[in-house]
């Protein structure tokens, strides 16, 4: 018999929740499906949220057995080198044949013994493979990108080709055996952004199902980033909660339908979420508008789901100016702009360094007396400044442009991994602990 194995990313998911919710909502499904399996936990020596300890940063080290520093992949929609070899590239060498639908920052750069490939929403570049689930990618994409601030032509379009793909699936009789229940939750939440980001996973995971099914990969990876986001921005909100648990309990009887032509296999979250005191990250509605203003020369902009930007520039003397004049505004003496600078490349990335205490902007947070009601300090902020006319004037039309997310969780470095008829080296396990990087080669000796 072959040796097959299904790898689930359920990003950053808090398995006591799981727990919580399964039981408060009378889910048994989501009990079941953990208690078959053994557990061990997980770990990242990264610690840095907002560089390092990001989903991004740590599933490319999963998927590569690299460390960040070693990968220098650190933010959303940038391309793995590659020298840097993913799981399913190197075992494509061996003739094993692989699906992988989703993962973070995955890349093909060879189509060898790979049967299907859907990148994540936030890459730009990548491409599905094969070409028809492009345009079922489009309306992910896009909306993944731009959510807070959506073009209503485009977000149309995109839904139409979305449904149209839909109806004409092989899917489509299981998606109207989910209708009675979909309706209700969309009736009742509305195009609220977690439900959405539910339904497009949910939709994801039935068409992948019925396509595994002809394809027979020996080795399935498939991510889900929904759970992530709400409890990002939605686990302070309890009339949204049986929403979250109503997709989980739906996925996982997928997964399980998925599972039952796999030997073995492994659930995981990278690492997880642990709530907090909300607090809002700041966003502009238009990326562009903010380089407008500065009468900043660039070539195209590559929104993604975090706070920030890549902006691309035509030549690198227009980049060096974009890096002067963006980290020359302050608020008091603090920069409000955090610039990462692809130093080979003409492109930056340029977030907020910000975070609000309060969900709107106003005037008086400018005020010295009132900086600390408004902003959660920095740590190097050394004293207030007096702020001049025409830094106001500035700072005034960033603040009024920008949207003010609210955040409810933040990483933390450990997480939990489920797995079924899987051998892990006990060298690599300390305390019944496995890092991060070395579930890579847990995996290549699966199939040795």
């Amino acid at each position: 018999m072959k040796k097959k194995l299904l790898i689930i990313e359920l990003n950053e998911f808090d398995f006591n929740f799981f727990l919580y919710g399964a039981k408060k909502y009378n889910f048994p499904t989501i009990e079941k499906f953990f208690q078959k399996r053994k557990k061990i936990n997980t770990f990242t020596k990264d610690k840095h949220e907002g560089f390092n300890l990001d989903p991004w940063v740590q599933w490319i080290s999963v998927h590569t057995g690299k460390k960040s520093k070693e990968h220098k992949v650190y933010r959303l929609g940038q391309r793995l080198h590659k020298s840097k070899k993913q799981i399913w590239e190197t075992l494509s060498k061996k003739k094993i044949n692989s699906t992988i639908w989703g993962a973070f920052n995955s890349t093909l750069n060879k189509k060898n013994h790979i049967d299907l490939f859907f990148p994540d929403p936030w890459s730009f570049k990548e491409k599905a493979f094969p070409d028809s689930f492009n345009s079922f990618l489009m309306l992910p994409r896009y909306y993944a990108k731009n959510y807070p601030s959506i073009n209503k032509l485009k977000i149309n379009l995109y839904g139409i080709i979305f449904l149209y793909k839909i109806i004409f699936s092989r899917s489509i009789f299981s998606i109207i055996k989910l209708l009675p229940g979909l309706l209700k939750i969309f009736f009742a939440f509305k195009l609220k952004s977690f439900n959405l980001y539910f339904f497009l996973d949910l939709i994801s995971l039935l068409i992948l199902k019925k396509n595994l099914k002809q394809k027979k990969s020996n080795l399935a990876i498939i991510a889900l980033n929904s759970f992530a986001h709400y409890q990002h921005n939605y686990w302070d909100t309890k009339k949204y909660e049986y929403v979250y648990f109503w997709y989980l309990d739906k996925m996982i009887k997928i997964i399980n339908k998925i599972e039952d032509d796999y030997n073995s296999s492994i659930i995981y979250n990278g690492f997880s979420q642990k709530k907090i005191k909300n607090e809002f990250h700041l966003r502009f509605q238009k990326p562009e508008s903010l380089l407008k203003k500065l009468n900043l020369s660039f070539k195209t902009l590559e929104p993604n789901m975090t706070t920030g930007t890549i902006v691309c520039f035509k030549n690198f003397k227009d980049k060096n100016d974009a890096i002067k004049k963006i980290k020359g505004i302050m608020l008091h003496s603090y920069p409000i702009f955090e610039i990462h600078n692809f130093k080979k490349e003409k492109k930056i990335f340029y977030k907020f360094s910000l975070v609000s205490l309060k969900k709107n902007y106003s005037k008086q947070s400018l005020r010295k007396d009132n900086y600390k009601k408004y902003f959660k300090k920095p740590k190097k902020l050394l004293k207030l400044t007096n702020i001049n006319k025409n830094q106001k004037i500035l700072l005034d039309y960033i603040f009024k442009n920008s949207i003010f997310l609210k955040s409810t969780s933040r990483h933390i470095s450990k997480g939990i991994l489920f797995y079924k008829n899987f051998k892990f080296f006990n060298r690599d396990l300390t305390k019944h602990e496995l890092e991060n990087i070395k579930i890579y080669n847990n995996i290549l000796n699966f199939f040795n």
